[in-house]
């Protein structure tokens, strides 16, 4: 598939492909203003070829944050830490 069809979109403009891509990742953390977002959101519904790149790093992002999802420590292991640092506190005062 030569390059010509894999970029071909409805504008003319690959500046705008450029800014668009550049801005996914703060598009992604609701990062941007509303305004630039709008733009962004514009210009992903206009152009295949950056939409299919959103949408990987929208997963990426995704499975990201899944994978960090903050750990609690089990009720028990909390109480017991509580209690023993009111006892040493007590202790050095």
């Amino acid at each position: 598939m030569p390059d010509s069809d894999m970029w071909g979109h409805d504008h003319d403009d690959m500046d705008e492909c450029v800014r668009a891509l550049e801005a996914v990742h703060a598009f992604l953390h609701n990062e941007l203003l509303e305004a630039d977002a709008d733009v962004i959101r514009h210009h992903l519904h206009a152009c295949e070829r950056c939409m299919e790149n959103f949408e990987i790093e929208s997963t990426i992002t995704e499975m990201i944050q899944r994978g960090n999802s903050p750990l609690q420590a089990p009720s028990t292991l909390a109480a017991r830490i509580s209690t023993l640092s009111v006892t040493r506190r007590r202790q050095q005062g």
